[in-house]
């Protein structure tokens, strides 16, 4: 687990870094990057299977590794931005090369790596690929939902799960981004605005997929899974969530071909807060009559 204190320094170092390379909008492209550092790229076939890239040293120059085994643009930049992580980061260099002149780090990143500095070049990608400042920019032309993500996506040259990580971190819409592998779930990530909501809060790893959602009969059928399907439903918050509000939630589905893996985002353009229900309770006794306790937001507010 990274600390809070520790994160903040990531954080600051991946935006010094898009900054002085004077990118002002999506995408950050982490080759310019690395030619601006003059760091060698080069594409390797690895010998095993998880590793994603390596950082080379030479005694003052340096060079970036990423894998040829996955064809795909989003996994080279992710890549190419943690190993940037690994050469940026204060203490990384030593802790993964050592302190010689010559040696070589192969990487396992895309967050699934358990090892300390891994983790922290994996949250420096995404910080790199992905800065708050730019990110929320797009964000705002690009609408809500599933279709934003999307967006977001193409628009920054990311996956799909990164970004709706970090759309659920960033935006101001009440969502969770959910990620599932058959009957379970690995990951669930809510925004700030849906956390105001009682009963919500990130579901644990492992935790039972519901039997009843549109995520679990898509999952039902690995070939929709492996060929990247989509499907769409409508459900009950509280389907997902035990204790929240029944209201209606958009459940959007995408199969992540060969990671056997499923997407799912929950979506609604209601919102409800403590203080909200704290004020229809007290309506209720003073009128008797009931009153609803999740509110629609009031979009023109905003604007």
């Amino acid at each position: 687990m990274i600390s809070l204190i520790r994160e903040r320094e990531i954080v600051r170092c991946a935006c010094d870094t898009v900054k002085g390379n004077g990118f002002q909008s999506l995408p950050v492209d982490p080759k310019k990057i690395a030619a601006g550092s003059n760091i060698a790229l080069m594409d390797f076939k690895p010998e095993r299977l998880g590793i994603s890239g390596f950082l080379m040293r030479a005694g003052e120059d340096f060079g970036i590794g990423y894998c040829t085994a996955i064809q795909n643009e989003v996994f080279v930049n992710f890549t190419i931005a943690h190993e940037l992580g690994h050469y940026f980061l204060g203490g990384h260099v030593q802790a993964v090369i050592g302190y010689g002149d010559t040696g070589i780090h192969y990487s396992e990143s895309g967050f699934i790596s358990n090892d300390e500095y891994e983790r922290e070049a994996d949250s420096f990608a995404a910080e790199l690929l992905m800065p708050e400042a730019l990110f929320k920019i797009t964000l705002q032309q690009v609408g809500s939902g599933f279709p934003a993500i999307e967006a977001l996506a193409t628009a920054g040259r990311t996956s799909l799960v990164d970004t709706a990580i970090r759309f659920a971190k960033l935006a101001d819409d009440p969502l969770a981004v959910v990620l599932t592998a058959g009957s379970q779930i690995e990951w669930c990530f809510v925004s700030p605005e849906l956390r105001k909501c009682r009963g919500v809060f990130p579901l644990g790893k492992r935790s039972i997929l519901p039997t009843k959602s549109t995520t679990a009969a898509f999952n039902g059928n690995p070939t929709l899974v492996q060929s990247g399907e989509r499907a769409e439903g409508c459900c009950s918050l509280n389907l997902w969530f035990e204790n929240a509000p029944d209201v209606e939630v958009k459940e959007d589905v995408v199969g992540l071909g060969h990671y056997d893996k499923t997407l799912t985002v929950l979506f609604t353009d209601e919102l409800v807060t403590e203080e909200e229900e704290e004020e229809d309770t007290t309506e209720d006794m003073v009128t008797g009559m009931p009153s609803s306790r999740w509110r629609a937001r009031d979009r023109s507010r905003e604007d």
